[in-house]
C-alpha cells in the first residue's frame, strides 16, 4: 500500500468517525454508573406544580395543594420512592413512601416512569422555607434525590 492510499484511508476513517453520534440515553446512564454496583437512578424533569403550573416563584399560602410530577428511570431495578419535607428549622419528616412494585407507572409518551407526589403546604409563619425532597432508591442501594423549596406566604 503506498503512502497516498494510506493517507486517504486515514482521512476517510477520521471523517466517518466524526459523523458518529452517541446515543444520549446511553451517555446519561453511563455517566450515572458506579463500577461494581450498577446504575444510579436518573430524573429528567424540573418540578412544577401540576395544580398551578404558572406559579414559578414557588410561594404558596398554607393549605395550598401541590401535585409534583417526578419523571425518572434507571437501568437497574428501583426499590422505592420517598418524599421528605423540612419545614423551617424542624427535622426532616418522611411524608410519602412507595414501593416501586406498587407505584410503577411507565409513560410511553415520556419514555420513563412517572409519579405524582402530593403535598399540602402547612400553615406556618410567613416566609418560612419548606424543602421538599424526592428520593429514588434502587435495589442496588444507589439513590437520587431531587429537591424543591417552597416559601410559605400569608
Amino acid at each position: 500500500m503506498n503512502i497516498h492510499t494510506l493517507t486517504t484511508t486515514l482521512i476517510l476513517l477520521v471523517s466517518l468517525s466524526a459523523c458518529y453520534e452517541e446515543d444520549d440515553n446511553d451517555k446519561v446512564l453511563f455517566d450515572h454508573a458506579t463500577s461494581g454496583k450498577g446504575y444510579y437512578p436518573v430524573s429528567s424533569n424540573t418540578f412544577s406544580n401540576l395544580n398551578n403550573p404558572t406559579n414559578t416563584t414557588w410561594r404558596y399560602t398554607g393549605g395550598s395543594n401541590l401535585a409534583l410530577e417526578l419523571v425518572y428511570w434507571t437501568e437497574d431495578r428501583i426499590k422505592e420512592v420517598n418524599m421528605y419535607a423540612t419545614v423551617g428549622a424542624t427535622p426532616r419528616e418522611k411524608v410519602y413512601s412507595g414501593q416501586y412494585a406498587e407505584i410503577a407507572a411507565f409513560s410511553r409518551m415520556k419514555s420513563a416512569d412517572t409519579l405524582i407526589l402530593r403535598y399540602t403546604v402547612p400553615t406556618v409563619a410567613a416566609e418560612t422555607t419548606i424543602k421538599l425532597e424526592m428520593e429514588i432508591i434502587n435495589e442496588n442501594t444507589l439513590t437520587l434525590t431531587r429537591s424543591r423549596n417552597v416559601t410559605a406566604i400569608p
